[in-house]
């Protein structure tokens, strides 16, 4: 029994279609799977040992392309990204079935990204600019209360919230630019949105407020994430932030962890810590639970979608 608290252009294929040298090998494989650790311990020899990802079910075919986790009543809520209907999954307590599906009224998803939550709210962020030209992005608000009365097949109601990055140039020039955005975390009052840096492999942070429906922005701050920032969420009984993320290496896409905790309203990056994951894969979702963190990855070539779980030391 689970205990618990992207994007149809998968850069992976960008990887593939970039390498001039042997074709990636059969990934499924251990003897595989040896060789991207290799070839990650060859690039990057100064980063720390792994954390472990733990499986703890195989996720069902309708949410194959996870990006987002919420927890609720002991059990999970989950959607896919782009190219997908704009639809809520709650999942059995397993995780390997839908228990729900929901349609959040007056949504839709062009690029559904991350889920955080407060004690009343869900939220929802619409975010995703692989191209780098969106100019408004969307978080939808769904009350808690109502979204555990909808029966299965069933709609609830959304509030929408317009945001936009305005320190921030539109531009067409997809996975080569700084404005895409996957990670979203409720911190304290605010909506903290991260974004996915393609090219500085840097993250900025966007505070946003709740209850604003037309929001423009500009970031609070910049820090070094060495990698794409996809997933985030905050605990507040140890004030940590979790950022999950990948780099893209040769023939290799490297998942990581950071660990930041938040001093006096703001990630305190001198006290932060990296981690690398195992097993490999594009690892998109996270979510703190009683100290533990719940993760999801996305379907690949490096794998089938999975819910996991790290126990951190």
């Amino acid at each position: 029994m689970l205990l618990m608290s992207g994007c149809a252009e998968s850069p992976l294929k960008d990887v593939v279609d970039r390498v001039e040298a042997e074709p990636l090998p059969q990934v499924f494989s251990e003897d595989a799977e040896d060789a991207f650790v290799e070839i990650e311990r060859q690039l990057y020899p100064e980063l720390p040992d792994r954390l472990v990802v733990e499986t703890l079910a195989q996720l069902p075919d309708a949410v194959n392309e996870t990006s987002g986790l919420a927890y609720r009543n002991g059990r999970l809520w989950t959607h896919n990204d782009r190219g997908h209907d704009a639809s809520l999954f709650e999942l059995t307590e397993s995780g390997d079935a839908v228990r729900r599906r929901v349609h959040p009224l007056g949504s839709e998803n062009e690029d559904w990204e991350a889920l955080a939550q407060d004690d009343d709210y869900l939220y929802i962020a619409d975010c995703g600019n692989n191209h780098g030209d969106r100019i408004w992005m969307q978080i939808y608000k769904v009350a808690w209360e109502e979204l555990d009365q909808t029966r299965h097949q069933g709609v609830v109601a959304s509030e929408r919230l317009n945001i936009r990055l305005a320190d921030t140039r539109p531009q067409r020039n997809s996975h080569a630019h700084d404005n895409d955005c996957e990670a979203l975390a409720v911190v304290d009052d605010q909506l903290w949105l991260f974004t996915k840096n393609w090219q500085d492999h840097n993250t900025r942070l966007y505070r946003l407020d709740k209850q604003a429906s037309v929001q423009q922005v500009v970031s609070s701050g910049e820090y070094p994430a060495r990698g794409l920032i996809t997933g985030a969420d905050y605990d507040p009984q140890t004030q940590r932030l979790a950022l999950i993320g990948y780099r893209i290496g040769f023939l290799n896409l490297a998942a990581f962890i950071w660990l930041v905790p938040v001093v006096d309203g703001s990630p305190d990056w001198d006290q932060a810590s990296y981690h690398r994951l195992s097993p490999l894969g594009q690892w998109e979702a996270i979510l703190w639970h009683e100290g533990d963190l719940l993760v999801t990855r996305e379907s690949s070539v490096l794998g089938r979608a999975l819910l996991g779980r790290i126990r951190l030391p």
